[in-house]
């Protein structure tokens, strides 16, 4: 597969493959590498001893069904964390996009029943245990950083991890993305580390931050876009990462502009329709 996709944006499983299991864990990381991914993006947050987890969100109702929506990351220790269980029920559960513009709107999770027949659950992990994991496997990843704070720990791994020149650390939020740029001029970058920052949109004030920080890729909204904004980025030597975008007009559009990652929540489907429709022609 790799191979033969030469040439098309690298396919960037979004939180794993929650189809198969609930996004940032173990097991949908599992099904992404299983498809042949080129990258993964994962999400992180800190814990109450300091500890970074994989997780989107500060507390655990929006992996639960709201079970455990008072159950605040910063105040829980890992301990406390890994004794939740996170259903597997909680995954997306369709395998193609139920409609063209769900994407756009960032995608709706179905409530489901506790008569779910689905019974499995899983647990939270720490982002060593990710990278550990991560040893065995020829994957980028773009981890994105939900709250300041967790540089000095995350030096701390780096120090001793196998895989620096694999991570894209990235933000959506200027509070985290200024920090990020502001403590690697400090400290310098661990040799193969590259940043990113997802600005979705191109205007004065998401330019003047690209043009003043150190930036290996920048995350744009689909449809949000030209070719030439594209083109202009890599005057720059910045790369364009689509941000979702799940529908085939948009697939088809990725390539000719000239995209380099492709940040999706159907990888398997995209993939599918790729091989069907681009692959050999």
């Amino acid at each position: 597969m790799k191979k033969d996709y030469c040439g098309f944006p690298m396919r960037f499983a979004h939180t794993g493959v929650d189809q198969n299991a609930p996004e940032n864990t173990l097991e949908s990381y599992k099904a992404a590498a299983a498809l042949g991914v080129e990258g993964i993006e994962i999400d992180i947050n800190i814990c109450k001893d300091g500890e970074i987890i994989l997780t989107h969100n500060k507390n655990l109702g929006y992996m639960t069904f709201g079970k455990h929506e008072d159950c605040v990351l910063k105040e829980m220790t890992v301990e406390e964390i890994k004794k939740i269980d996170i259903p597997f029920r909680n995954a997306f559960y369709n395998f193609y996009p139920p409609v063209p513009w769900t994407e756009r709107a960032g995608g709706t999770r179905v409530p489901v029943s506790d008569n779910d027949p689905e019974n499995r659950v899983t647990h939270l992990i720490t982002f060593p245990e990710f990278d550990e994991w991560l040893n065995d496997y020829d994957i980028t990843v773009e981890v994105e950083f939900k709250d300041t704070g967790m540089l000095k720990r995350m030096d701390e791994i780096l120090a001793h991890s196998k895989n620096v020149s694999k991570y894209i650390f990235f933000s959506g939020d200027y509070a985290v993305l200024e920090e990020m740029q502001e403590h690697y001029r400090k400290v310098g970058k661990p040799e193969g580390l590259r940043l990113g920052a997802n600005i979705r949109w191109i205007n004065d004030e998401t330019m003047a931050f690209v043009k003043k920080s150190d930036l290996y890729e920048v995350g744009l909204n689909n449809e949000a876009f030209t070719k030439e904004d594209v083109d202009m980025l890599a005057e720059m030597g910045v790369k364009v990462f689509s941000n979702l975008g799940d529908y085939v007009e948009w697939w088809a559009q990725l390539a000719p502009m000239g995209v380099t990652g492709f940040k999706t929540n159907y990888v398997g489907a995209y993939t599918e329709w790729w091989q069907n429709n681009v692959a050999g022609k």
